[in-house]
């Protein structure tokens, strides 16, 4: 019998008490705000590219509340719905550390904006992202074949045993790429680029090679 998806206060009283967080957060800081706010920073850490305060307060709001409203229709349109259930810690793991990720980037910029102080965004985001790919290997084994979550190819929506056995190799590249992400603020330009990049050939590109070969094996 397929369960029921049911979004609870216990489900999804974080993102809520977040998304009102950064909203309260934009309602105080507008009138606060430089006529210029950073909005990009390069691989040296230096701002290149700025937006007005309207666009500042609108975005990570805007994103957040659209982020939120996508996953929440996710599980209601996949097609495998039970494999779906079967990975919600995965899915919840993932919605969650997304929302409290923009959450802190928000309030962060809008402080730094605020008070004139650089920020390292250069070393926070690598970071983040290295802590996320670590948390999503250690997830991804136990998340089942559908089509939003894990890694989708062709081969490994055909095949289980080919899901099973790529899922289980991109939780060794995960760990691995998310290492790399970790060690890339403290290197120098333009390795600090280079490797993280690294870290996603290997996290992301390496699991889809080897679905394809074992698919053609399996074909023989």
């Amino acid at each position: 019998m397929m369960q029921k998806i049911q979004f609870t206060f216990k489900s999804e009283w974080l993102s809520i008490l977040l998304i009102i967080a950064v909203i309260a957060t934009a309602i105080w800081a507008y009138p606060l705000l430089p006529s210029e706010v950073p909005s990009h920073w390069g691989i040296s850490g230096q701002v290149d590219d700025w937006t007005t305060p309207l666009g500042h307060v609108l975005m990570f709001p805007g994103m957040m509340i659209g982020m939120y409203l996508l996953f929440l229709l996710l599980p209601h349109i996949e097609p495998r719905r039970q494999h779906f259930i079967e990975s919600w810690g995965f899915y919840q793991m993932i919605r969650n550390f997304m929302m409290v990720f923009f959450a802190f980037m928000y309030g962060l910029t809008t402080y730094t904006a605020i008070i004139a102080s650089p920020v390292a965004v250069d070393k926070i985001v690598p970071i983040s992202v290295g802590i996320l790919f670590i948390f999503i290997g250690n997830y991804l084994t136990q998340v089942k074949s559908n089509f939003f979550m894990g890694i989708r190819t062709p081969w490994t929506l055909d095949n289980e045993e080919n899901w099973r056995k790529t899922h289980r190799l991109g939780a060794y590249t995960f760990a691995v790429g998310g290492v790399l992400f970790l060690l890339s603020p403290f290197m120098p330009t333009p390795f600090n680029f280079y490797i993280p990049m690294i870290g996603v050939v290997i996290a992301g590109f390496l699991p889809i090679l080897m679905s394809f070969i074992w698919f053609k094996q399996e074909k023989r």
